[in-house]
């Protein structure tokens, strides 16, 4: 069924309406096949997060709520309320400042992947880019390469409160709920500064990693301008 859920045909879609008697384009809904490619690497394969509004503990077996998959929110679609980790305790955010710009961003990010709508270019592209590693000026004393990612140099805070095992990996690419309104800022301060904000980032490396991440934007910016031009041809 996980299978399933990312990879429904038109076949299958069919199958499943018919043995629970509904809608195809309401088991379409129920899986993530609609989900934008871009964001589909910040699905969980299990809960993450739940709602102790929408999700109380004291149901069992309780369903799994959609929003408990998606690695780009924090807050419950539901009912608005901040999601709290599932199979942990809670750790506060030391990004609480910057929610104003983290609800914009995990909107961006949901509209993206719910619903296919985007800007100038894929926000979940943008946090992919701000979690690349960066290399600070002045190299600051017991220097550790891992620690500082491209978002510090936008939410400096974080370069102070980042640990190694918070750190998304091409296995595990979600950041905990407490680091994650940091991406959610920082994606949608990139977004709203547009294009040449990520080439102002790109001083911020050096080497291969400056290499690749100027392949990436060169890739998002290409069509970018193109977009660009054609308003601007529309304003004439």
């Amino acid at each position: 069924m996980h299978g399933v859920d990312r990879d429904l045909n038109g076949d299958k879609v069919i199958r499943l309406a018919a043995m629970f008697s509904t809608e195809p384009a309401t088991v379409r809904r129920m899986t993530f096949s609609n989900i934008a490619q871009t964001s589909r690497r910040l699905i969980a394969a299990r809960p993450l997060q739940s709602c102790s509004a929408c999700h109380p503990g004291d149901h069992e077996p309780r369903p799994i709520l959609r929003s408990q998959l998606l690695g780009w929110r924090i807050t419950c679609p539901l009912c608005g309320d901040v999601l709290r980790h599932s199979a942990e305790h809670d750790r506060p955010s030391p990004f609480d400042r910057y929610r104003g710009a983290a609800l914009i961003g995990e909107r961006l990010l949901d509209d993206e992947a719910e619903r296919g709508v985007r800007t100038w270019t894929s926000p979940a592209e943008i946090a992919r880019l701000l979690l690349m590693r960066r290399v600070p000026r002045p190299l600051p004393r017991g220097y550790e390469p891992w620690r500082f990612r491209v978002l510090g140099a936008i939410i400096p805070d974080l370069d102070d409160v980042i640990e190694r095992r918070s750190l998304p990996t091409p296995a595990s690419p979600i950041l905990p709920l407490n680091l994650r309104p940091a991406l959610l800022a920082g994606a949608a301060i990139v977004e709203r500064a547009g294009p040449e904000m990520l080439k102002m980032l790109r001083a911020n490396m050096m080497g291969q990693n400056q290499a690749r991440f100027s392949s990436a934007i060169d890739e998002i910016m290409t069509p970018a301008s193109r977009s660009m031009a054609s308003s601007q041809l529309q304003l004439i």
